[in-house]
């Protein structure tokens, strides 16, 4: 048998079942997202007088002993996500290890017809016990190879690369049956005052205004140390700022 042919075979036939894949339903099915935020700020630059970080009126608190949860508010399409993610977690994670607890929040607003569909992605791909895989597909998708994800072919590729059930994929975007997790995760972000991404949360009621390195470890620290943080350090929050970026 000839090993070329029969690769080459296989390569066109899985290229002809992707270009006849039906349009996914993602701009009838998905909520309309946010209108844009202000103009973007540098990630590591905290909003003119502002505190580096806000205590939320109203958030209950979900610190547990020795650890420390973080929701991180993005968007794909935002370059200081895609920063934030690469760099700031990374450093983050090699220094807390198990005690950094972080979930990712979908807040589609750099692009309003567009940013909800690697958001619904990475929520179906979680669905799947994929996530971890699929938002760093996406983000070097986006942001190293220049590949446009809103495409149903290359992102029904980048499923494949995280090892998704393809039919379970598609049949979650045609159906919608993120659309309400996506909904709830953009409600939280308005209820805390984000208006730009990333937007990083601590245990549920410590708003970051500041992204940078140094501020989320001392943050990271006080709240694994106090199981909170320094009050004379940070305000109380009006739910109407905060120091994400919204990225371009």
């Amino acid at each position: 048998m000839n090993h070329s042919r029969a690769r080459t075979g296989a390569a066109l036939a899985l290229a002809t079942a992707l270009l006849a894949l039906p349009v996914p339903l993602w701009a009838q099915a998905a909520p309309a997202p946010a209108a844009p935020a202000a103009p973007a700020t540098p990630l590591a630059a905290p909003v003119p007088e502002a505190p580096p970080y806000v205590d939320i009126d109203g958030r209950k608190s979900t610190h547990e002993d020795g650890e420390v949860k973080m929701t991180v508010f993005l968007d794909f399409f935002c370059s200081h996500c895609h920063h934030f993610d690469t760099v700031v977690l990374p450093a983050l994670r090699k220094e807390y290890g198990d005690k950094l607890k972080v979930t990712y929040v979908g807040f589609p607003i750099v692009d309003p017809k567009a940013s909800h569909i690697p958001v619904l992605a990475y929520y179906l791909a979680d669905q799947q016990g994929k996530g971890d895989a699929m938002r760093e597909l996406l983000f070097t998708a986006i942001w190293d190879h220049r590949l446009d994800v809103t495409r149903p072919d290359v992102l029904l590729g980048i499923a494949s690369q995280a090892g998704l059930d393809l039919d379970a994929f598609k049949r979650g975007f045609n159906e919608n049956t993120m659309g309400e997790r996506l909904t709830d995760g953009v409600n939280d972000a308005r209820a805390i005052g984000a208006r730009g991404t990333p937007t990083v949360l601590i245990d549920n009621h410590i708003r970051l205004n500041d992204n940078s390195l140094r501020n989320v470890e001392s943050v990271l620290a006080q709240v694994l140390d106090k199981g909170g943080v320094d009050k004379t350090d940070t305000g109380k929050a009006d739910t109407g700022k905060s120091g994400g970026s919204q990225g371009g």
